[in-house]
């Protein structure tokens, strides 16, 4: 008979106090954990000293080991981001690629190998007292990876999980050098989990090849409070997020705003940008001769971030797709769903069917496309605001489809089906 499952070992580089959204879903996955097992331990690195913070309710209660690091972000100070221009250059662009890419992602990538080291040493600690625990690591970087994978084979009876947020060989963004020498790494390295967990079912298909068990499990809701009529002169516009050079583009909602015969007062519009891509944002609006209605917040707490998402009457969600590579949900539409302002989302590339389905099922917002009559969507929204109207999310709706404990539960009942 097989033993009940009663630890978890999480191994999170990217946890709190550390201010990213990829925290996010580590956290809330992590508080679920807290509620169904006797002990629960989190690994994460100790650059979450020097890097940007934000308080998380419910952190103080958990039991986190610091693991010693000394990677590149160790010496960056508090900056978790590289300059846009740089990014531009060829020679940073394959530097980036190879810091990506096996064996120097073990060696001096995100983590490095101090924190590969402590991280084998203090899980294994933890296993030796935890025998029926599991582990449970996620992506990125790739050190978690790695640091699961080699306690997967020093304890081959304990079931190893990995999370994916993100791809390591993406399609899209090109990240890695030598990408089928990486591809293969990648399937003798999660061969050995139990199976993969991800955020979306087109990352689930890309998945599979490292494992035949992929499990979808979507982010959960927050709900947040009831919106109150604001006092707002302005219809807001939001966007809080980055753009990831040329791969988000706010240009056809932004070059329809300049027409001037859809009978929007431009007079009458706010477009609020927070996040590192002020200036690139900038530069799409005044290209299209919004520059007086733009306001540049620039990098804001998470917290804030979700303030300012309550005050817009619409929320702007950017994302892209390549061919053969569609449903990649961004963690930001599932904040952007915790709130009442409704979604209006654009997709550079193509449909992205997965995430038009969302938004159908929780009439939450609409994605902009060649198919659809979006333009007569936001005239009603913003109809809606001069006639002193606000339209919202209907968050019972949201709160039956998505939730963490709806998450976890799919996550813990596949765990049980593989015991059995």
């Amino acid at each position: 008979m097989k033993k009940k499952i009663k630890s978890a070992l999480l191994i999170h580089y990217y946890f709190p106090p550390i201010h990213s959204i990829g925290v996010l879903r580590n956290f809330y996955l992590a508080k679920e954990f807290h509620k169904r097992f006797e002990t629960v331990k989190v690994l994460t690195t100790s650059n979450q000293n020097i890097l940007p913070s934000s308080s998380m309710q419910g952190l103080e209660t958990m039991d986190v080991e610091i693991l010693k690091t000394k990677d590149y972000r160790s010496k960056r100070s508090q900056s978790m981001h590289f300059d846009e221009k740089k990014k531009k250059n060829a020679l940073f662009q394959f530097a980036r690629r190879m810091i990506d890419s096996y064996p120097l992602n073990i060696l001096i990538g995100e983590g490095g190998s101090t924190y590969i080291k402590e991280g084998i040493k203090k899980g294994s600690e933890f296993l030796k007292q935890n025998p029926q625990a599991f582990i449970f690591t996620s992506f990125r970087p790739y050190a978690d990876l790695y640091i699961g994978a080699q306690l997967k084979k020093k304890f081959p009876n304990v079931k190893w999980v990995v999370d994916f947020r993100d791809l390591h060989v993406d399609p899209m963004y090109k990240n890695v050098n030598f990408p089928n020498f990486q591809i293969r790494k990648n399937k003798n390295l999660l061969s050995n989990a139990e199976f993969i967990t991800t955020i979306s079912n087109g990352l689930g298909s890309k998945l599979a090849k490292y494992n035949k068990e992929v499990l979808t499990i979507y982010n959960g809701i927050h709900k947040r409070a009831k919106k109150q009529k604001r006092k707002s002169e302005k219809f807001n516009i939001c966007y809080t997020g980055s753009l990831f050079g040329d791969k988000r583009d706010p240009s056809p909602l932004l070059e329809w705003l300049s027409n001037q015969k859809n009978n929007i007062d431009h007079g009458n519009i706010e477009i609020h940008y927070a996040g590192k891509d002020g200036a690139l944002f900038q530069d799409y609006v005044d290209k299209y001769g919004l520059k007086n209605s733009f306001i540049n917040h620039g990098m804001i707490t998470h917290t804030e971030a979700k303030k300012l998402q309550e005050r817009s009457h619409i929320n702007l969600l950017l994302t892209s797709v390549t061919k053969g590579y569609e449903g990649v949900l961004t963690g930001k539409l599932f904040e952007y769903l915790g709130g009442t302002s409704p979604i209006l989302a654009i997709v550079k590339g193509g449909r992205d069917k997965e995430l038009e389905s969302i938004l159908r099922q929780t009439e939450a917002g609409i994605v902009i496309s060649d198919g659809n009559d979006w333009q007569s969507k936001f005239s009603s929204w913003y109809l809606a605001w001069v006639n002193k109207n606000l339209i919202t999310i209907d968050q019972n709706k949201v709160q039956s489809l998505f939730s963490w404990e709806k998450s976890v539960d799919q996550l813990i009942a596949k765990l049980e089906f593989n015991e059995l």
